[in-house]
Order: C-alpha cells, then sequence, then structure tokens
C-alpha cells in the first residue's frame, strides 16, 4: 500500500493549486486502476479464449497507463491528464482493429459491441481530472474521444475490417450509434452537472473562509481599540481619585467598556483561546527551566569553590622538591588541574554575581587558543595515548560566542573522543570549522567505537544516558553539549558508524550585535561591550553623584575582569565634575586592579579637552597610566577612539605572529 501511495502521490508537489494537484493524484489513481483492469481483462480473456496473441496485447496495451504516472513524476503535468484521456479510446479502437484484422472470419456479433463499450466508459476520464475552469483541454479531450467513439465503424472499414453484414442487419447496427451517443450523454451530461455543482460549492467554501478571516480581522482590530480604549479610562480614573462621584462614573464606565471586551472577546475563535493557554503553558515551563538553570548554575560556581579551595591548600601544603621524577609530573598536572578548575569557577561566579542575562553578551573567541588550552587540561591524555589532532578552522578560526561554553563543548567533545577510542588503532581527532547560513559550523570527528544509531538515536543527548560501559563516566557530556548548543541560538547533531567513527557537528548562532552589547543601563551612565574591537566601555549621560560614579567604575572593574577585556573607552562629555577624593579613589582602587587583570590600553573622549577642569582631571589619569606602564590616548569623538584601538589590535597580532 505505500508503493501504491506513493505512485499515486508522483508528481504532486510540481502542481501549485489544489485544483491541479487533485488532478495530478486522479490521474495517477486512474492509470494505475487501467493497468489493473487491463490485467483482469487479460486473466479473463484467457480462461474464456485461452492462449492467443490477443492474451499477450491486451497488458502491453494496459502498459502504456502507467506512462501516467511517469509524466507526473518529471511534472508533465498537463501532457499525462491528456496521456490518460485520449490513451484508452485511441489503444482500444487500435486493439479491436488488430484483434478482427486476426479473427475476421471467427468474428461473433458480440465484437462489434465489446471494445464500443469500453470506449464509452473511458470517454468520462476528461470530465473526471479535468475542472470546469480547463475548459479548453476538457473539450477538446472529451470531443476527440467522442470523435473516435462514433468514428469506430469508419475506422474499420478504412482498415478493411467493417462488420459482417450477413451477422448483424445494418440498419440495427447502425442504431447502436445512436445509443451509444444517447448513454454518452447522459453520462457526459451527469458529470458536467455534478463538477459544476462541486467547483461551485468548492469556490463558495473559498470565498466563505477568506469572509472569515476577515471577519476574525476585524474582531481582532476591535479588541485592540477596546483594550486601548480601556488603558485610557484607567488612566483618567487614576487623575479623578479626589472627586467620589466622577471616580463611581468613570469605575461604571470601565465595567462597561469590560463587559465590552469580554462580550467581544467570547466572540473570538476558539483557536486564539487554544493558543492563549498553549503560550502561558509553554512561558511557565520557560520560567521553570530557567530557574532550575540558574540555581544549577549558583550551585556549581559556589558550593565547588570550598572543596577546590581545600585542593589548592593540600597541594601548597607538599613539598615538590622532595618527590621523585615521575610523581612530580604527576604533581605538576594536578596542580594545573586544580588551577584551571579554581579560575573557571572563579570566572562562572563572577558571571553569575554581575547579573543573570550575562549570557547575552558575545565575545570575539580564537579557536585555535581555545583547542590549545583545552589540550593543555587533557595533555596527559593525550601523551599517554598518542592522539593525533588535525585542525582545519582557517576558514572560521573566530567566532563571536560565550568563552565559557564553547570551551566547555570543545573539552567535552575531545574528551569524550579519547574516552570512548577505539584499542586496535591509533586515535585520531579532526577539527573543522566552517560559516553556513547564519550559524558558525564545529565539526569534530573521530575514528574511535561510534555509537549504535538505529538504537540510540533517541536517547542520545538525555542525561544520565552512556551507550558504552567499559570506561568511567556518567552521562553528561552530551547532554551539556546540547544544552549550551541550544543556549547559542543552536544545536547539535551525530553522525556515526558503530567501530567506525563518530562525527559531532555543532552548530552556533551567528549574533545579530556584536559593536553595542549593553552590559548595564541608567539614566545617568551605560556601560557596553564590544566584541569587534574587544573593549568594554562606559558612556556618561550626564553629573553623576559620588555614589553614582563609584557603583558604574566598580562594575566596569568586574566586567573588565570577567570578560579579560584589554582594552577600555570613557566618553565623559556629559560626566560633570568629579570631586578630588572620587579621583584618588579612581587611580588608588580602579585603574591598579584592572591594569593587573589585563588592562592594556585606555582611550578617554571628550568633545571639549581644552577645557581647564577636563584638563586636569585627563592629566591625573595620564600621569597614573604612565605609573602602570598602560598604553592611553584622549580624543574628541568615540570613532576615533575606535579607530586607533583597531590600529592597535591588527599591530599587536601582527607582532604576534
Amino acid at each position: 500500500m505505500k508503493f501504491v501511495r506513493s505512485l499515486i502521490f508522483s508528481g504532486i508537489d510540481s502542481a501549485t493549486t489544489p485544483s491541479a494537484k487533485r488532478g495530478v493524484q486522479l490521474a495517477n489513481s486512474i492509470g494505475l486502476i487501467l493497468f489493473a483492469l487491463s490485467l483482469v481483462t487479460d486473466v479473463l480473456y484467457y480462461i474464456w479464449y485461452g492462449w492467443n496473441q490477443l492474451t499477450l496485447l491486451i497488458p502491453v496495451i494496459g502498459t502504456f497507463a502507467l506512462f501516467t504516472v511517469l509524466f507526473n513524476r518529471f511534472a508533465l503535468t498537463s501532457l499525462s491528464r491528456v496521456w490518460v484521456s485520449l490513451g484508452p479510446p485511441v489503444f482500444i479502437t487500435l486493439l479491436s482493429i488488430y484483434s478482427k484484422s486476426v479473427y475476421y472470419d471467427q468474428q461473433e456479433e458480440l465484437d462489434y459491441f465489446t471494445f464500443r463499450i469500453v470506449m464509452l466508459g473511458s470517454c468520462v476520464i476528461p470530465w473526471v481530472i479535468f475542472s470546469l475552469k480547463e475548459r479548453k483541454a476538457l473539450f477538446i479531450s472529451s470531443f476527440l474521444g467522442l470523435a473516435i467513439l462514433l468514428f469506430h465503424d469508419p475506422l474499420h472499414s478504412a482498415f478493411g475490417v467493417p462488420y459482417m453484414q450477413d451477422k448483424l442487419k445494418v440498419i440495427n447496427y447502425y442504431f447502436t450509434n445512436i445509443v451509444i451517443f444517447i448513454t454518452f450523454a447522459i453520462l457526459i451530461g451527469s458529470l458536467a452537472f455534478l463538477k459544476w455543482i462541486s467547483e461551485k460549492n468548492e469556490d463558495q467554501n473559498v470565498e466563505l473562509i477568506n469572509d472569515l478571516n476577515k471577519a476574525n480581522e476585524v474582531l481582532i482590530e476591535r479588541n485592540t481599540e477596546i483594550e486601548s480604549q480601556s488603558a485610557e479610562i484607567l488612566a483618567q480614573s487614576d487623575v479623578l481619585q479626589s472627586n467620589q462621584e466622577q471616580l463611581l462614573e468613570a469605575n461604571r464606565l470601565i465595567d462597561r467598556q469590560r463587559e465590552l471586551l469580554f462580550s467581544r472577546n467570547q466572540s473570538l475563535e476558539s483557536e486564539l483561546v487554544e493558543r492563549n493557554a498553549d503560550l502561558t503553558e509553554t512561558n511557565s515551563e520557560l520560567i521553570k527551566h530557567n530557574n532550575e538553570l540558574r540555581q544549577f548554575s549558583y550551585t556549581v560556581s559556589h558550593n565547588l569553590r570550598g572543596p577546590v579551595a581545600s585542593l589548592l591548600g593540600l597541594i601548597n601544603l607538599i613539598n615538590s622538591e622532595k618527590l621523585d621524577e615521575n610523581d612530580h609530573e604527576v604533581f605538576s598536572y594536578i596542580a594545573t588541574s586544580a588551577e584551571h578548575l579554581d579560575q573557571i569557577i572563579r570566572d562562572l561566579s563572577k558571571i553569575i554575581d554581575i547579573r543573570h542575562d550575562i549570557f547575552k553578551i558575545r565575545q570575539k573567541i580564537d579557536l585555535d587558543s581555545e583547542v590549545d588550552d583545552v589540550i593543555k587540561v587533557l595533555r596527559r591524555e593525550f601523551e599517554e595515548h598518542r592522539v593525533l589532532l588535525l585542525r582545519k578552522i582557517e576558514s572560521c578560526c573566530q567566532i563571536y560566542s560565550i568563552k565559557p561554553m564553547v570551551n566547555s563543548i570543545l573539552y567535552n567533545l575531545l574528551s569524550n573522543a579519547i574516552k570512548y577510542r577505539s584499542s586496535e588503532r591509533q586515535l585520531v581527532i579532526e577539527i573543522t570549522t566552517r560559516e553556513e547560513n547564519g550559524f558558525y559550523v564545529l565539526e569534530v570527528a573521530d575514528n574511535g567505537l561510534g555509537i549504535d544509531l538505529n538504537h540510540n538515536r533517541d536517547s542520545l543527548f538525555k542525561l544520565y544516558k552512556r551507550f558504552h560501559f567499559h570506561t568511567e563516566g556518567k552521562g553528561l557530556g552530551l547532554y551539556l553539549i546540547k544544552l549550551q548548543c541550544e543556549a547559542l541560538g543552536g544545536s547539535v547533531e551525530i553522525e556515526s558508524e558503530i567501530n567506525r567513527f563518530a562525527k559531532f557537528i555543532v552548530r552556533l548562532q551567528k549574533p545579530a550585535n556584536i559593536d553595542r552589547q549593553v552590559l548595564y543601563q541608567e539614566l545617568h551612565a551605560e556601560i557596553f561591550f564590544d566584541a569587534r574591537i574587544n573593549a568594554t566601555g562606559v558612556i556618561w549621560k550626564g553629573p553623576v553623584t559620588s555614589t553614582e560614579y563609584r557603583t558604574v567604575f566598580t562594575k566596569c572593574l568586574d566586567f573588565v575582569h570577567s570578560y579579560n577585556t584589554p582594552n577600555y573607552i570613557a566618553d565623559i562629555s556629559c560626566q560633570g565634575p568629579i570631586s578630588k577624593a572620587d579621583q584618588k579613589w579612581m587611580y588608588n582602587e580602579i585603574l591598579p586592579f584592572a591594569i593587573h587583570h589585563g588592562l592594556k590600553k585606555i582611550c578617554v573622549v571628550h568633545d571639549n579637552l581644552s577645557d581647564p577642569g577636563v584638563s586636569e582631571y585627563l592629566a591625573g589619569i595620564q600621569s597614573e597610566l604612565t605609573n602602570l606602564r598602560a598604553a592611553q590616548r584622549f580624543f574628541t569623538s568615540m570613532n576615533d577612539a575606535f579607530d586607533w584601538i583597531s590600529h592597535e589590535n591588527e599591530r599587536a597580532t601582527l607582532q604576534m605572529t
């Protein structure tokens, strides 16, 4: 049945309207029915008349009906319908002429009627598969079929096989043409009337649906107007609270509007109510999952601080000079891993403390450097198992995303490849990157044990699911990879064959905005992060108090530390005067700490650098930064500051290469 269904729907995608799609389905169905009937006729003919030339010819002619499916397959829908309309009367006439030429001397009276009856039935096919809107094709096909039917006798006479007059009276035989024509008229007339009624009802249904959609739009517009009116009335009620009578009148008006709104809402489609319910349920689920993820992040970042601090303390108590060479190497691995883990937890804790929507911020990430960092953590495993790592990331080496998540994805993919390696061959891991349709695509392939996708595809990325049990593991790696990819607006797929290979295809969405990502925004200041030049910046929007000044700088320092940004831009055109105490606090508390944590270049923007108060303030900053050996520049516009930092970044990159 699946095969027959595929034949019936063959070529339906090439049709553009419901009527055309229905015509393709009907043409395919009639072609299959004609083929099946040819087989049934052949079997019955064999039972009645035994094996002869016609027994072989009938199924061959029936096979031509399958050309309809073939034509539709190649999008020749018009040709297929003409073929199935005219093919049956043409081939039946040819079969009749051929049968009489072979068995002319053995003809019976019935032989002059059987083929005509079959042809009469085939003449209704055009009225089945063509719509009344396709008048030209419909009437031409129908007329040609009728012509072949009425010229049945002249065609036989032309080929030298006319009816035998000694077996049938001429006048009676000719009268059969009248009977055939009357029968044809009855069939076609009934079908035409039925098709007219059906297509008329179909058009009326389409018009009715359009009218309902327009009425629904009108209801929605009226609903919006009522909601707007209700909001205005509520605002008026707040203003008129002092006057009791006016307040009561306003409340009565609000009640009437609410009743009207409720009445109008009741008349909306039930589908709108269902969608609102679905939206509410989905929103509740999202809030629940978001809270769970935040709690999980808080637990990881805070509850692990104690054990890791204890581990670092114990490492510091060990005298590494007393260890032999092998133990000293193992101890160095332990110390490096513990420090790396402590740094990760500190970064995660700082990110959570800054604000919860930190995952909106995207940084520039050098994938080569990230892979190198992961290899440092897994260095012992790489050396012990002689892992060969191939990189093909030149075409997409730098991406904009969340660095801890990208690092975690790479770590889990590489550690899984090592963990589930094959003991029969050297482990080869290949990393490939590219850009594709608004996504960064990261592929990590290995020649390890692989995964049986036929049995495990539905549970691949579920929590605590494992597919090999000869190694340690809790089934968290793939689950975390999926969660992190989805959090970054992407997805993860897998291609694998058992004991041959496994390839993970990670897609991370390219961010739409990387130049001015807002980190903190108040009326007096805005802190932003520019991923393109790797800079944290602040724009002062008005005179600030001492508390506001110190709060903004403290947050800037937190962001510089969290994102490890070497560049800083401040637009102080609207900052206003700053007290000596606050300036000294900034010199002693903020700048040294920022420089210590990687800040290298600072740009200050003011539209009037010649102002005495501004000059004195900038001179103090310049003096302090000179002592701290940090580069600084003063500009009159933000564009000039951006250009200078971009130029300095390019020069630093060239010096490194």
